[in-house]
C-alpha cells in the first residue's frame, strides 16, 4: 500500500479511536467482567495518594498501606470538619465539584458531602467520634454515555482539522517520485502506527508530572517552566483542568493519535537534509514535545511556540515551523473541549481517602495510567487445566458438574461447601470452607480435607509458578518476567500478572466479582478489586493469616491454637493506645473444635448452632449432622483421596442418591425416586 492510500484509511478509521477503549471502561463496569482480560487492560481512571499531616510532620500511605490508623480522623470537640480535595502537587490546585462520602467508623453511617469548586466542603460530627472519607464510586452508563459525547465533539473537530490538513498535504505526496515515498518508509516515518502510539503512551504520564512541578523540569522546558509556575500560582481552577486533562486517557489517546497521524502526513519535501533520518529515530520524543507545546500553550501565547524552538530547533526550520502550526490549531481545538473536562470526574475520583493538614480531611489526587495501550494482539496464552490434589482435572466447585447433591460428576469426591461469615464493606468478603474428598492428605489449618476462602497460595517452582487455590486445586503458571509480564491461562479462565512491588505477583481468578489476589515471597498479601478497594491480611509470628482488614474500621480476627484456627471474630475499630485494644470484637461468627488427630468435627455459628462431621480413618467424611437433627451420609468406592461416592443420603426419607461409576470414567446416578 503506498502512502497516500495508507493515510486516506488511517484517516477514515480515526472515528474508531476510542471504540476499543469505550468498549473497555464499559466493559470494566460490567459485572459480568472478564477477570483474566480485564487484568491485563484495564482503563486506567485517576489514581490516588493519601497525605496525612499531624502538625507539621507529614505521612503519606499508599492505598495498599496496612496502618489504619493514619487512615482515621477523629472529630474535634466544636464538631465541625473540614474536607478538602486536591491534586497532588507542589501547588493548592483543587479538584471540587465532585461528591464525598462520610463513614462513621463505629456505626458505617454515611452522610455525603458536596465540595464546591474550590474542593473544600464541612461536615458537622460527634466530638470525640473517629471518621473516614470514601469518594462516590456509582458509575451508571448515563455518566460513560455523557463523558463520551464530549469526546464525539473532540473527536469531530479533531477529524476535520485533520482532513483539511491532508488536502494540503496530499498534493505534494503525489508529486514524490515512487522512491521518494519508498525511502520515508524505510526511514521509520510512518509515525501514525500503532507502535509510536505506544511507545508515546508509555511516556505520557510525563505531562502530569510537568503540571504537578514545572520547576523539576526547568531544563526541559526553559523559560515555559516560569509560565506554568505563574499560571498554577494565579490560575489554579485551569491548571486543575489541565491536571484533569493529563489524567484522562481517552481524550490523550486522541491528541496522541492525531500528533502520529500529522506527523505521518508530512511530505518529504516539508524536510530538508538529516530531517529524515533523525525523525525516524525520535518520533515517539516528537509526539510527546507536540503534546506537551499543547499544553504549555494555555500558560501562554507564546509558551508552546518557545518550547518547541528550544527543543526541535535541530531538526530543521520547515519541521519546526509546521510543529508550531499544528501546537496552535490544536490548541484551539483543545480549549473548546476543556469545558467538558469536568465530566471525567464523575467516572474519574473514587476510591477511599482520609488525612488530615492543619484540622482539615484532606484528599489528594494524582495521575495514574494502567492502561497498556496496544492494536490487537494475542494474550500470551499458556493453557493448562487445573487439577485437584489426586491429579485429576477440576473446574470450580461452582461449576463442576453435580446430581442434585456436591458429588462431582467427573471424580466423584464431595465439594461440601460452607459459608460461615462475611466482613461487610466496599469489597464485601465471604468467609467459605470447602471439604475436597480428593485433599484428605492436607491441612491448611482446617483439619484434613478442608480449606477456606483465604488458604490461596504460591508454590514458586524454577521457571513455573502454582497457584493452589482456595478449593486446593492446583493451576499452573509460567513465571512472570520483564519481556512476559502477564500471562493468561485460558483453560483456567484466570492470569498472571506481575504486581506494583518487584516482588509482588497478582492472580486474576475465574468468577463474577471475584478479588484479585496479591502475593508476595508466594504468601497471600491481599485482596482488591477493579476500583482499588482493597482487603490486607496481617499474619502472627507462625505465619497463620491473623486479620482481614477493609481499611474502613471494620475487620475479621482469626483465632488459632496448635496452629488450627478456632474461631473468627468481627471486630470494629475504636482509637485506643494499642491496635489490640482498639479491635473490638463484635461478634463471634464461627468456632471450630477438632478431635485428637486435628480433624474438624464441629462448627458453631454466631447463633450458637453446630453442626458435626465423622470421617474414616483415612479422613473420608462418611456424616455430617445439622443442627437441627438432620443428618447426612457417605458410602465410598476405594480409599483415602481417591475415594469416590457410591452412595449419599439423609436421615429423611426425601433424599437416596447411587452412583455406579464406569471403567471409562461415566457415571449412571439413580435417585430415589427413579
Amino acid at each position: 500500500m503506498d502512502q497516500v492510500s495508507r493515510i486516506e484509511q488511517e484517516l477514515d478509521s480515526f472515528k474508531d479511536t476510542l471504540s476499543l477503549y469505550r468498549g473497555q471502561l464499559e466493559h470494566w463496569y460490567s459485572l459480568a467482567a472478564d477477570r483474566a482480560s480485564q487484568a491485563a487492560d484495564l482503563p486506567s481512571l485517576m489514581g490516588m495518594e493519601r497525605v496525612i499531616r499531624f502538625a507539621d510532620s507529614p505521612t503519606v500511605v499508599s492505598t495498599g498501606d496496612d496502618d489504619f490508623l493514619s487512615t482515621v480522623v477523629q472529630c474535634p470537640l466544636g464538631g465541625v470538619m473540614t474536607i478538602e480535595s486536591k491534586f497532588e502537587s507542589v501547588y493548592d490546585i483543587p479538584l471540587g465539584d465532585i461528591v464525598v462520602d462520610v463513614v462513621a467508623v463505629d456505626s458505617g453511617e454515611v452522610t455525603p458531602v458536596t465540595l464546591n469548586a474550590q474542593g473544600l466542603g464541612t461536615f458537622k460530627g460527634e466530638a470525640g467520634k473517629s471518621y473516614r472519607v470514601h469518594v462516590q464510586d456509582k458509575v451508571s452508563p448515563k455518566h460513560i454515555a455523557k463523558l463520551f459525547s464530549s469526546y464525539d465533539g473532540l473527536s469531530n473537530d479533531l477529524t476535520q482539522w485533520l482532513r483539511g490538513e491532508w488536502q494540503g498535504f496530499k498534493p505534494q505526496w503525489t508529486q514524490q517520485s515512487l522512491a521518494t515515498s519508498a525511502a520515508a518508509v524505510g526511514n521509520g516515518l510512518l509515525a501514525g502506527s500503532w507502535k509510536a502510539i505506544e511507545g508515546v503512551w508509555d511516556s505520557i504520564s510525563l505531562l502530569s508530572d510537568i503540571l504537578k512541578d514545572p520547576g523539576e523540569f526547568a531544563d526541559r522546558l526553559g523559560e515555559s517552566a516560569d509560565q506554568l509556575k505563574k499560571l498554577a500560582e494565579e490560575a489554579p481552577l485551569l491548571m486543575a483542568k489541565l491536571q484533569l486533562l493529563a489524567s484522562d486517557e481517552a481524550a490523550l489517546c486522541l491528541l496522541v493519535r492525531t500528533a502520529s497521524l500529522w506527523l505521518e502526513m508530512l511530505p518529504p519535501s516539508e524536510m530538508a537534509g538529516e530531517t529524515a533520518e533523525a525523525l525516524s529515530t525520535a518520533v515517539v520524543t516528537l509526539l510527546i514535545d507536540l503534546l506537551i507545546g499543547v499544553v504549555l500553550t494555555f500558560a501562554g501565547a507564546g509558551a508552546g511556540i518557545a518550547y518547541l524552538s528550544l527543543r526541535l530547533g535541530k531538526l530543521g526550520a520547515g519541521l519546526l515551523s509546521a510543529a508550531q502550526r499544528f501546537v496552535s490549531a490544536i490548541f484551539a481545538v483543545v480549549n473548546g473541549f476543556m469545558a467538558y473536562v469536568d465530566r471525567y470526574k464523575t467516572v474519574a475520583a473514587r476510591g477511599v481517602a482520609a488525612g488530615i493538614k492543619k484540622g482539615r480531611m484532606q484528599l489528594r489526587w494524582d495521575a495514574q495510567r494502567n492502561t497498556t495501550l496496544k492494536k490487537d494482539e494475542p494474550h500470551d496464552d499458556v493453557p493448562a487445566q487445573s487439577k485437584n490434589p489426586n491429579g485429576d482435572s477440576a473446574d470450580t466447585a461452582a461449576l463442576t458438574q453435580t446430581s442434585g447433591c456436591p458429588v462431582s460428576m467427573v471424580t466423584g469426591e464431595e465439594l461440601l461447601t460452607l459459608d460461615d461469615g462475611t466482613l461487610d464493606g466496599c469489597l464485601p468478603f465471604v468467609f467459605t470452607r470447602l471439604y475436597r474428598t480428593s485433599a484428605v492428605d492436607l491441612d491448611v489449618g482446617l483439619g484434613r480435607g478442608w480449606s477456606h476462602a483465604l488458604a490461596h497460595r504460591l508454590l514458586l517452582e524454577g521457571e513455573q509458578v502454582i497457584w493452589i487455590d482456595q478449593e486446593n486445586r492446583r493451576t499452573p503458571f509460567p513465571l512472570p518476567t520483564d519481556q512476559r509480564p502477564a500471562i493468561h491461562n485460558s483453560l483456567a479462565r484466570a492470569a498472571i500478572y506481575r504486581g506494583a512491588e518487584p516482588d509482588e505477583l497478582i492472580i486474576a481468578q475465574p468468577g463474577e466479582g471475584a478479588p484479585f489476589l496479591h502475593f508476595r515471597d508466594g504468601h497471600l498479601t491481599a485482596l482488591s478489586d477493579r476500583y482499588a478497594n482493597r482487603l490486607t491480611l496481617q499474619r502472627n509470628i507462625h505465619g497463620d493469616i491473623s486479620r482481614l482488614d477493609n481499611g474502613a474500621g471494620r475487620s475479621l480476627r482469626l483465632r488459632y491454637e496448635q496452629r488450627h484456627l478456632v474461631a473468627i471474630d468481627y471486630q470494629s475499630f475504636h482509637p485506643a493506645l494499642t491496635l489490640d485494644e482498639a479491635w473490638r470484637t463484635e461478634q463471634t461468627l464461627v468456632s471450630y473444635r477438632y478431635d485428637g488427630r486435628f480433624r474438624l468435627i464441629e462448627a458453631t455459628n454466631a447463633a450458637g448452632e453446630s453442626e458435626r462431621y465423622d470421617y474414616d480413618d483415612q479422613h473420608v467424611i462418611l456424616q455430617r449432622q445439622l443442627a437441627g437433627g438432620a443428618s447426612f451420609f457417605w458410602e465410598w468406592q476405594g480409599a483415602g483421596r481417591a475415594a469416590r461416592c457410591v452412595r449419599h443420603w439423609a436421615s429423611f426419607a426425601q433424599m437416596d442418591s447411587r452412583y455406579t461409576w464406569g471403567e471409562d470414567g461415566q457415571v449412571t446416578v439413580q435417585h430415589l425416586d427413579g
